[in-house]
């Protein structure tokens, strides 16, 4: 299936009562472990680990890239919202790399076989493309430090994650997968 027939196709996933109860249990498991699974390191306060990122995975497989983008960009508005009502700190060009991030997962997931090598170069991609560049970047102009300098603290660990989240995805969320019934009308 070629790569851009799969936005109309995710778009009409959204016209079954099904796919959006999916989608916002998806995206109400992705505030929740937006609020309480994100830890930072003490060293490293520019770097975020988390499992937040699951929620993401299985809307992009079950739904494609519209859902997947929807439950990553809205998943992290209302995470901020949330978890810190007083002081709203949200970053636009950070939802927007976070949304990029979701329409990523489901192009390369979405109608797939969900195998190790298509969930490798999804999150290949997601760290090629947008959490080590984009968001270093922005990050970088927010806390005033070297992009370089940052990119090397962020990538010794996003990197060594990003072999675990695949671990995990294989693991734990494909088994998971094999129980799910998305039963349509």
């Amino acid at each position: 299936m070629s790569y851009l027939k799969k936005f109309p196709d995710s778009s009409k996933e959204l016209s079954h009562v099904q796919t959006i109860a999916v989608c916002a249990m998806m995206l109400a498991l992705r505030v929740v472990l937006g609020i309480f699974s994100n830890f930072t390191l003490a060293f490293m306060p520019f770097v975020k680990i988390g499992v937040t990122f699951i929620p993401i995975v299985l809307s992009a497989y079950l739904s494609g890239p519209v859902c997947a983008a929807v439950v990553s960009g809205a998943g992290d508005v209302l995470s901020i919202i949330l978890a810190n009502p007083t002081a709203f700190s949200m970053n636009p060009a950070l939802t927007a790399c976070y949304i990029w991030e979701g329409i990523l997962y489901g192009v390369i997931l979405y109608e797939s076989a969900f195998s190790i090598k298509e969930i490798i170069i999804a999150k290949a991609a997601v760290l090629i493309l947008c959490a080590l560049p984009l968001n270093t970047l922005i990050l970088s102009g927010m806390m005033q430090i070297p992009y370089f300098t940052l990119l090397l603290y962020r990538a010794a660990v996003l990197v060594p994650f990003g072999v675990i989240e695949v671990l995990i995805t294989r693991f734990i969320i494909k088994p998971l997968l094999s129980r799910i019934k998305v039963v349509r009308t």
